[in-house]
């Protein structure tokens, strides 16, 4: 059976908008899913080319872009204590590093003035401490009083407070000091180097970041998620990379954006060289099928009056039929409809088999 759109709706002046409405309000009587037959020759001349629907192995919900992102407080800025000069560098970026390995070492005169306070205290305890203990034997003897034995005794903790604090800023970074006042920055975990901000030569101030290090073997994916996504993706859910490689969604927010109309997502995956912080991907947020969902090439979806349709083959040519869209990723999209595996979609010609439905 053939059917065309009336003369009004093929007016070139009518707007196609009207032709989508027409199409929509026939979609329900079941006309749009009449078979279109096609002889072979047909078939050959409208270049139309055949894909299998599949059992789906994945329910996809959402392919988002992404960019690859370091754990929170996995990456640690190793700073300088002293200001100084680098003198050397023992690491670059990229390399692995165990926890205590020298990344730069750095003279330094602050250092070195730090180290003379130090001794100062020490030696001012000693003092403090033997007169403590001459006012301790002559009260006694009840030859001081009390109140010269208390100061003695004041006087020694005062000292011991700034030695724990000279000691206490030489430690630190867990800075290595040698001899000559020179100080290797150290590595605070094992990890890897990220960045190096530093080379022989280069002036540091106090507390100023000399390098970078990741200290996870895990990196995080962050997106964005559609308002229309949010309630269906939850904490835990499966997520797939173009690579192959898999995670999953270890935080989604509460909030939307009022400018973009989606809240954050947060996925983890396992670290991989194919993978680098900042780098640019996408994911795809997959759930376990529930048993009426097929997978089909995205090729074989046509748009009809905003409706989504195949041509299913038929003995004679094809049969439009509406689907519904679960997800795409790529060229594979998760669809449910009245299908079952193994029946073939034309993939190409689609256009063409548009236009027959509309009687051209």
């Amino acid at each position: 059976m053939s059917w065309t759109v009336p003369c009004f709706l093929r007016s070139p002046r009518r707007p196609a908008a009207w032709i989508a409405v027409f199409f929509v309000a026939l979609a329900p009587s079941g006309l749009l899913a009449k078979e279109l037959r096609l002889t072979p020759e047909q078939i050959k001349q409208f270049d139309i080319r055949l894909a299998e629907t599949r059992p789906a192995t994945k329910s996809i919900v959402a392919t988002l872009p992404a960019t690859i992102v370091p754990p929170v407080n996995s990456r640690i800025a190793v700073t300088a204590p002293f200001a100084g000069t680098v003198v050397q560098v023992h690491g670059l970026p990229g390399q692995a590093v165990h926890k205590g390995e020298p990344l730069a070492l750095l003279t330094s005169r602050d250092l070195s003035e730090a180290i003379v306070r130090l001794k100062q205290a020490e030696a001012d305890l000693q003092a403090a401490e033997a007169v403590a203990r001459r006012q301790r034997e002559l009260y006694a003897k009840n030859l001081v009083s009390s109140g010269k034995l208390g100061e003695a005794e004041a006087q020694v903790g005062k000292v011991k407070a700034l030695v724990r604090e000279s000691e206490r800023l030489l430690k630190i970074g867990n800075i290595q000091i040698d001899p000559d006042g020179s100080y290797a920055l150290t590595a605070p975990k094992d990890g890897r180097i990220v960045e190096m901000r530093v080379a022989p030569g280069a002036a540091l101030q106090a507390m100023d970041t000399a390098a970078v290090i990741d200290t996870s073997d895990e990196l995080w994916l962050q997106a964005q998620l559609p308002a229309q996504l949010v309630g269906k993706v939850l904490v835990g859910d499966r997520i797939d990379l173009p690579d192959g490689d898999a995670g999953k969604v270890i935080s989604v927010g509460v909030t939307l954006d009022p400018m973009t109309r989606s809240t954050s997502l947060l996925a983890e995956i396992p670290f991989s060289a194919k993978h680098i912080a900042g780098q640019t991907t996408s994911l795809t947020i997959v759930k376990p099928v529930n048993g009426k969902e097929l997978e089909i090439s995205t090729e074989a979806i046509d748009w009809i009056a905003g409706a989504p349709y195949v041509f299913v083959r038929t003995k004679n040519g094809f049969l439009p039929l509406p689907i519904a869209v679960k997800g795409r990723a790529g060229e594979v999209a998760t669809i449910e409809a009245d299908l079952q595996p193994g029946q073939q979609l034309a993939v190409n010609g689609l256009a063409q088999l548009e236009k027959m439905m509309s009687g051209e």
